[in-house]
């Protein structure tokens, strides 16, 4: 199956902020729902628009998020100790660290708290100085994670590598380089997810929508198994269920014959 990280309880997007202020429990949790209908794999929870309130806003998110679905919660935030509140608030909760990278005090903090919860980690492809920008670089640094997590104890399946979509309206070469660093990453670590935040190649650019189902379907050959995107964009969902099928990731095209039927495609 793809792995559907769904982006939209974020306080970064001006009414999900708008309702965690206002403390608008309906409508953080008709977002989760719709999302969740939507065929979300995890819940991505984010709070951290504003630091100073970031820790009771992700646990009061929380709350509403936990009180509206089943599905495991993925928490995103630059704050170990917002983290660790979230993993108490979970209460048992599969769960998902987002994110680690290769800074030393994130390791140090967020390894143990991965195995202590036994939570998924997303880890970026990041270290110290600039982004990468060559595939070669982004495959050096996928394989300097994977070593920290394995010797912290965390299997290469609880692994999701995020080698960095950067905007191709910026650098355009940046979209084949991520492409080929999926590919290496895959071919020389099969069990580890990888994973990405689609929709940053199009940042800057028009009919986005339409360049993000584009990049989908490459990433996707290449190797890519999950994504951070928004699960009610219907064209981005539709790709989704079409390339699965036509990768024969999708037996007899089950899933994609089941979401015609219930109006997710063609609707």
């Amino acid at each position: 199956m793809f792995t559907i990280v769904a982006e939209r309880i974020n306080c970064s997007r001006p009414t999900i902020k708008k309702a965690t202020e206002q403390r608008d429990a309906a409508f953080i949790r008709e977002q989760v729902c719709r999302q969740e209908a939507a065929g979300a794999s995890y819940i991505d929870v984010n709070a951290g628009a504003q630091p100073d309130t970031e820790l009771d806003d992700m646990v009061w998110l929380l709350e509403q998020v936990l009180a509206a679905t089943t599905l495991p919660i993925a928490l995103d935030s630059a704050n170990p100790r917002v983290l660790q509140a979230g993993l108490v608030a979970l209460d048992g909760r599969a769960g998902m660290i987002n994110s680690i990278s290769l800074d030393p005090m994130r390791l140090e903090k967020l390894l143990p708290l991965a195995n202590q919860y036994h939570t998924t980690v997303i880890g970026l492809c990041l270290g110290p100085g600039r982004l990468p920008n060559t595939a070669e670089e982004r495959y050096t640094l996928a394989g300097k994670l994977i070593a920290q997590t394995r010797d912290a104890g965390i299997c290469d399946d609880r692994l999701y590598i995020d080698p960095l979509v950067c905007c191709v309206g910026a650098e355009s070469e940046q979209g084949l380089e991520f492409l080929q660093a999926v590919r290496l990453i895959h071919q020389m670590y099969p069990a580890v997810h990888i994973c990405a935040g689609i929709s940053n190649v199009s940042y800057g650019l028009p009919h986005r929508s339409l360049l993000n189902r584009a990049f989908l379907t490459l990433a996707m050959w290449a190797g890519l198994d999950s994504a951070i995107l928004d699960p009610l964009d219907n064209g981005v969902m539709e790709q989704l269920f079409a390339v699965r099928a036509l990768l024969g990731l999708d037996e007899g095209c089950a899933d994609y014959i089941a979401a015609v039927r219930e109006r997710q495609i063609g609707a």
